[in-house]
């Protein structure tokens, strides 16, 4: 088994080179002998490396492997293979696993398998789902303990209990894009905020001037508040209510409708523009029909008489099969 031998001083540039060109073998730990550092490489790649001393290893340190499937197949019956699952989600320093009836009496194996792939987590949740409007986790520990977590994310925090209240990693990018279109100086209205996902990253990477964000699960709120504060920010303002009910009007640039089961919530979304505005309205919906978010945010514009120009409507992720999450960008005058 080959590897370059260089030293000490060219070890990072000639790793990073041999990453980009494939040669650096995965299954093996870069080592530290004396003064020089061997980097591990698959045969038939010696040519690249040129000038420096390529040695068979005697010793070679291998990483441990870290793919689930490869660690549990061995240990798993055969005909079980096809349900183990191939994604996970990581919150801070929580795993969440969704894990299929058919592995029922191996969800204990396959969350101390996890905390051995992953060192620095503390816990793995087997997820259940959500339930009811305020979409509360249904969880079930199967290795380790704790649910409480930091999760770091775009040079922001997010506190919370995996317990108490979802947060979805997947998300994150649309997270950032609103942000890039918040503007100086606006007012934002985030009606569904829970612990601050849309409300915390505006408040941390954008100059808004004020961001009213409301929630109505106790728990999320409670993060929200601990958010705000871990975060340091001073442009939020926190309301504990239902949107139908607490949305201020006429006083926003920018809405948005986090929630994926919101329609009912537009005429509230558009009374809270203080004119000129936009919402960001998010839905869940079948791909056969999949023009109906826009037709929503459409009618609820027209029983107000307003005007509306649909300027993008773009898919999220998927949610399940035939199903999407998307959200459309309303500019409503």
């Amino acid at each position: 088994m080959k590897a370059v031998r260089v030293p000490k001083l060219k070890a990072e540039e000639v790793r990073r080179f041999a990453e980009r060109i494939g040669a650096k073998d995965k299954d093996r730990y870069v080592v530290c002998r004396g003064d020089y550092v061997e980097i591990p490489i698959y045969d038939g790649f010696e040519k690249y490396f040129e000038g420096y001393e390529i040695v068979e290893q005697e010793n070679p340190v291998f990483a441990p492997k870290s793919d689930l499937f490869e660690l549990l197949k061995n240990k798993i019956p055969k005909e079980l293979w096809d349900y183990i699952p191939r994604r996970y989600k990581i919150v801070g320093d929580v795993i969440l696993i969704k894990i299929p009836k058919e592995l029922e009496e191996y969800k204990k194996l396959i969350g101390e398998t996890l905390l051995r792939i992953h060192r620095r987590c503390k816990s793995v949740w087997r997820d259940l789902g959500k339930e009811g409007m305020m979409r509360k986790p249904k969880v079930e520990l199967i290795a380790g303990e704790g649910s409480e977590t930091i999760h770091r994310e775009n040079r922001c925090l997010f506190k919370l209990d995996v317990t108490k209240v979802m947060f979805s990693v997947g998300n994150q990018g649309e997270r950032m894009r609103v942000v890039k279109l918040v503007g100086e100086d606006e007012i934002v209205v985030d009606m569904f905020a829970g612990i601050g996902y849309f409300t915390i990253p505006i408040a941390v990477h954008t100059k808004a001037r004020r961001i009213y964000a409301i929630e109505i699960n106790p728990d999320s709120y409670h993060y929200l508040l601990e958010n705000v504060e871990i975060n340091n920010v001073e442009n939020v303002i926190p309301i504990l209510g239902d949107s139908m009910h607490v949305t201020p009007e006429g006083v926003a640039d920018r809405v948005i409708m986090g929630h994926i089961n919101c329609h009912e919530f537009l005429p509230k979304a558009i009374k809270a523009l203080k004119g000129d505005g936009y919402v960001h309205y998010h839905e869940t919906v079948p791909e056969v029909i999949l023009e109906r978010p826009i037709e929503r945010v459409k009618r609820a514009c027209e029983l107000l008489g307003r005007e509306v120009k649909i300027e993008g409507f773009r898919k999220v992720k998927n949610y399940s099969p035939g199903v999407v999450h998307v959200v459309v960008d309303a500019y409503i005058h």
